[in-house]
């Protein structure tokens, strides 16, 4: 990556926090790059300690404040998913209650949630999901301020989510568990004392796809302890997607050639891949 590449970037970033009135510390918290780097790249300089700075820092920054670096073929489009995820977002933001999405793979759930956290910079956390995950991680992973949490899985977790209500009043924030699908019991009963910790304070969304709720019923009926519960803090709330189009008609005026169309229309099986292809 050129250095001219790189000095838009800075210029862009400190721009983005100005407007913003964001910390550098919170920003590189959000891209996920280093602090120290970022100090030194603000100045013009792109080596720390002898060490060129990686293009991949560069680009997780311009991805972060919403600069694109290449060429995109593929053009933003308000879906009816979109609409619908981007809406629910802001009434559970504005009413302070929990919610659930729930759509298909590929339908633009993540890209929605990019975009909702890259217009609400302040006080609006994604976490994304993995099965490697505990609760501290995910939570401290958002939160601004060092947490205290020296016991077990829910062994003082009253104490700990005392300190996360005190600083999500603060920050305004609201929660979004994003790829909830890959929560585990443990998970799922660790989001529940989240959702109980923060209730009428922090507004929680879970975002999934359909099989969550087919996972949650089939614990349920088990008779695993919690589950009836954990539904029914967010059946009220929950918000399934609409079906995909496959003509894929929000996306198609930018091609000409009919039987490109036709073609995409025939191959890609959601958003996603039809991102894929336009931008290969």
């Amino acid at each position: 990556m050129e250095n001219s590449i790189k000095d838009r970037i800075m210029s862009a970033a400190d721009d983005y926090l100005r407007m913003n009135g964001l910390t550098a510390a919170e920003l590189c918290r959000r891209a996920g790059v280093s602090a120290s780097y970022y100090s030194v790249a603000a100045k013009g300089k792109y080596t720390y300690q002898d060490t060129e700075i990686k293009d991949v820092f560069f680009r997780k920054l311009a991805s972060a404040i919403g600069m694109r670096l290449e060429t995109s073929y593929w053009q933003h489009a308000d879906t009816t998913q979109y609409v619908q995820i981007v809406n629910t977002l802001d009434e559970a933001r504005e009413r302070c209650e929990a919610r659930m999405v729930l759509g298909e793979t590929g339908c633009g759930k993540t890209y929605a949630i990019d975009r909702f956290c890259g217009a609400n910079p302040v006080g609006v956390y994604r976490i994304t999901v993995n099965d490697c995950d505990t609760l501290r991680g995910q939570i401290a992973a958002v939160i601004m301020e060092p947490i205290s949490f020296n016991c077990g899985c829910f062994a003082g977790i009253r104490e700990y989510l005392q300190q996360v209500r005190e600083i999500c009043t603060k920050n305004g924030i609201i929660l979004i568990f994003d790829e909830v699908e890959n929560l585990k019991r443990t998970g799922i009963k660790a989001i529940k004392a989240v959702y109980d910790g923060v209730r009428y304070v922090v507004p929680v969304v879970l975002v999934g796809t359909p099989e969550f709720a087919v996972a949650l019923q089939n614990l349920k009926n088990k008779g695993v302890k919690g589950m009836a519960q954990f539904i029914r803090r967010f059946k009220a709330g929950q918000t399934a997607l609409a079906p995909i189009d496959r003509r894929y008609l929000d996306f198609m005026e930018q091609i000409k050639d009919e039987e490109l169309r036709q073609l995409l229309s025939r191959i890609a099986d959601n958003y996603g891949e039809l991102h894929d292809y336009l931008e290969r």
